[in-house]
């Protein structure tokens, strides 16, 4: 009896809410289904490659019993389409020359450090020495 207890417990859907709530189905169901229960939500399979990502699926996809998938807010769908298609127009605006790059500092010497880019072109250099020093005076507290 054991052994079928083990089987049952890996053929179940497992479905992660927003606030680490573990929801469990015991049959395969589309992405569809679970998105009209969980409304405001996409749903994303977890996949385990070299680095861990979460893959949307399309509501037609179907949930596939032993695997794990999570719920994912609209908002935050949103906010990482933008914040990729930011990079991506931040890169194809420099490499148009559009916007200057920015400078990357060197945490060791506190001064920006050169680096190249596109075969070998120079992206930014500064020979600035000394220790960063803020812009602003400091402002003194009032009663002192």
């Amino acid at each position: 009896m054991g052994n079928c207890h083990t089987a049952e417990a890996t053929a179940v859907v497992v479905v992660v809410h927003p606030g680490y709530k573990v929801e469990t189905i015991y049959r395969s169901v589309t992405a569809r289904d679970v998105m009209n229960s969980n409304s405001g939500h996409y749903v994303g399979q977890l996949v385990k490659s070299p680095v861990k990502y979460v893959k949307l699926l399309r509501p037609n996809d179907t949930l596939l019993v032993g695997q794990v998938y999570r719920l994912i807010s609209y908002e935050d769908v949103l906010k990482e389409f933008a914040a990729k298609k930011c990079v991506k127009l931040g890169k194809l605006l420099m490499e148009r020359g559009v916007i200057a790059p920015v400078p990357v500092p060197n945490i060791t010497s506190g001064k920006n450090v050169s680096r190249r880019e596109n075969g070998g072109r120079k992206v930014h250099e500064s020979h600035g020495g000394g220790q960063w020093k803020p812009a602003l005076k400091t402002i003194s507290e009032i009663g002192n």
